[in-house]
């Protein structure tokens, strides 16, 4: 990839310590029990690391997940001899053991905790197969103003006897603040007594974007990572520009005005209100209202915000589509799916897929899907890919929620408690075994929560060849004007949904009526009404984190 400034170089200077992301391990000790799917984990050591740069803790990973490269090692270029950015530790605290334990080891492993000099963190944990403590110069501490605040995040592995003795819980930790923490790649493990934190790195660079993509640099990879994204073959509402929409009648509704068309690319829509203060809509009369509902695929344009992320060593590529009308949505409820007419629906939708490009050797991170106001992230390798680096996204019938694979998939409300689901499947398993309905049969999907369908068709959106790039955090751009419109891209919506499900419960046979007005109350609240949709730059995602 062509490269300019630090950026795809390997290395990056945070402002006085220089971080390079291993490519290299070396396992050091594992066991095959516990942990996600009871596999066990492993553990490991950068090696082939360029001269001058140290390790600064170990990396761990649960042996049902693929490895990982995302681990830094770093080197002083502070060229201070007695206060550098780097110290060997002082001693180090045993912290678990896996001796005398049934673990499913081949030999015993020991879990060290680094002890930094006064004015300097430990980063990560050193890991041996000796009882011996490793060798003060295995690993290196950082001094704290190069660190920041850490906190847990995913559970990787643990153990823990009947008695609470030789208890260990491993995890994996993020930044507790976005704009300039480095996460570091490492694993935090913890015992009952000891309740110790672990710091990630931090950017203290006077110029934090001396790492990021040139103009150039960000064309090469949206060419090479942007999404293919498949929508369903009944999908009736596609994406379209944001300016078809506004030629086609689109309408603005501010207080005390009359409403009136959008003019040229949102010049007269308001910039400095509340979200509340206007909103847009479809044009009155049906043929148009109707034509602007369907979108308009040949015309649609992926919206492009580049930004940095994790303190400068990443970029984030967040991709957004744009659709005049968002669908009905679907129930599932037991192995019944539910259409809920109208329900669901509204004006405007905006969607999104953030790519993470890391700018150590420019390839690709991670990919965000957003689904229904939060989202996930994925690896590359959890999708099919397109000519080998370019993942292939399914954006749901009619709500556009993006998925990773092409299938079902249920959202069960977070209020509907485990309770609440065992009876409901109770209900349907005694209707089942009963027999008294040829309505009931066994479904290749159950669940109870909305429902999202994905499949491949003819309709697909090739995201390198129509794309925009809108905003670049770091360049001076010209933004466009509809982007920093402050109102809402469609007017709220309030659903009498207690007497249109009810209305749907009354088509069913009995029984199954009896299970629906149950799971009434359960509902969403998001199916109760729908307020219009901000744009993007008005999203806490422009910028803050994604949510998940």
């Amino acid at each position: 990839m062509y490269s300019c400034g630090e950026f795809g170089k390997g290395t990056i200077d945070l402002g006085g310590l220089e971080v390079y992301e291993a490519l290299y391990f070396k396992k050091i000790w594992e066991t095959h029990s516990g942990g996600p799917k009871g596999l066990g984990v492993s553990f490991y050591e950068p090696t082939s690391i360029p001269v001058g740069f140290n390790v600064i803790g170990h990396y761990c990973k649960p042996n049902s997940m693929a490895m990982l490269t995302s681990v830094l090692t770093a080197k002083d270029t502070t060229h201070d001899p007695s206060h550098g950015a780097l110290k060997s530790p002082i001693d180090y605290t045993l912290i678990w053991t896996s001796k005398g334990l049934n673990v499913s080891q081949r030999q015993d492993g020991y879990i060290w905790l680094p002890v930094p000099p006064d004015g300097y963190k430990a980063i990560g944990h050193i890991v041996t197969t000796s009882p011996e403590k490793p060798s003060l110069d295995k690993v290196r501490c950082v001094r704290s103003d190069f660190t920041d605040l850490t906190k847990v995040d995913r559970w990787i592995w643990g153990h823990k006897m009947q008695s609470g003795l030789s208890m260990v819980d491993l995890h994996t930790t993020k930044p507790k603040t976005r704009a300039l923490s480095v996460p570091t790649g490492m694993f935090l493990a913890r015992n009952g007594s000891n309740t110790h934190e672990l710091v990630c790195l931090k950017m203290v660079k006077t110029d934090p974007y001396s790492a990021m993509p040139n103009s150039l640099q960000i064309r090469t990879m949206i060419n090479a990572y942007a999404p293919w994204v498949y929508f369903h073959p009944d999908e009736q509402y596609f994406p379209s520009s944001v300016l078809w929409f506004f030629e086609h009648g689109a309408e603005l509704h501010q207080r005390d005005q009359p409403p009136r068309l959008v003019i040229n690319d949102g010049d007269n829509l308001p910039n400095n209100g509340t979200a509340d203060d206007a909103f847009l809509d479809l044009p009155q009369d049906q043929p148009s209202k109707e034509r602007l509902q369907k979108g308009f695929l040949a015309d649609a344009v992926a919206y492009i915000h580049v930004k940095p992320a994790l303190g400068g060593t990443c970029t984030d590529l967040a991709i957004w589509l744009y659709y005049p009308f968002n669908g009905g949505e679907r129930f599932q409820l037991g192995p019944h799916t539910i259409n809920l007419g109208k329900i669901g629906e509204h004006v405007s939708d905006w969607e999104h897929i953030t790519l993470r490009v890391e700018n150590f050797h420019g390839t690709l991170h991670g990919v965000y899907l957003s689904q229904h106001a939060k989202g996930n992230w994925f690896t590359p390798s959890e999708f099919e890919l397109m000519n080998g680096t370019r993942p292939v996204v399914y954006a749901s019938l009619h709500g556009h929620a993006h998925y990773s694979t092409p299938t079902s998939f249920i959202h069960t409300p977070e209020n509907l408690d485990s309770s609440v689901i065992r009876m409901l499947y109770d209900e349907f398993q005694m209707m089942n075994d009963s027999r008294k309905s040829s309505f009931v049969k066994k479904d290749s999907v159950v669940g109870f929560g909305v429902r999202d369908d994905t499949a491949k068709s003819k309709n697909l959106m090739d995201i390198a060849s129509t794309y925009n790039v809108v905003c670049v955090d770091y360049m001076k751009l010209g933004i466009e004007p509809w982007l920093d419109y402050t109102g809402r891209w469609g007017p709220k919506i309030t659903y009498d949904i207690i007497k249109d499900v009810t209305d749907l419960a009354n088509t069913l046979p009995d029984n199954v009526k009896e299970v629906i007005i149950k799971v009434l109350q359960q509902l969403p609240p998001k199916l109760h009404g729908e307020e219009g949709p901000q744009g993007p730059k008005m999203k806490e995602s422009w910028t803050g984190d994604e949510p998940v």
